[in-house]
């Protein structure tokens, strides 16, 4: 599969974290599915989506969180 990563601008003075979204169903449309504090956490969740055929990608966030 392709990991797609989305970065975004940085913003001082807020908490970094790094979200996982998924592609369900067929759809294009990107859901939100969790969110950590460290990237190695998210990468580990991406890794095993994927292994049960769930497309995922990572986005880097310093932005208080709403949906990418």
């Amino acid at each position: 599969m392709i990991r797609l990563e989305v970065a975004l601008v940085s913003n001082p003075g807020v908490v970094r974290n790094f979200r996982v979204q998924v592609r369900e169903g067929g759809s294009s449309d990107w859901h939100m599915y969790s969110t950590f504090p460290r990237r190695s956490e998210a990468e580990s969740c991406i890794a095993a989506l994927e292994v049960g055929g769930i497309p995922a990608r990572l986005v880097d966030c310093d932005r208080c969180p709403t949906a990418v």
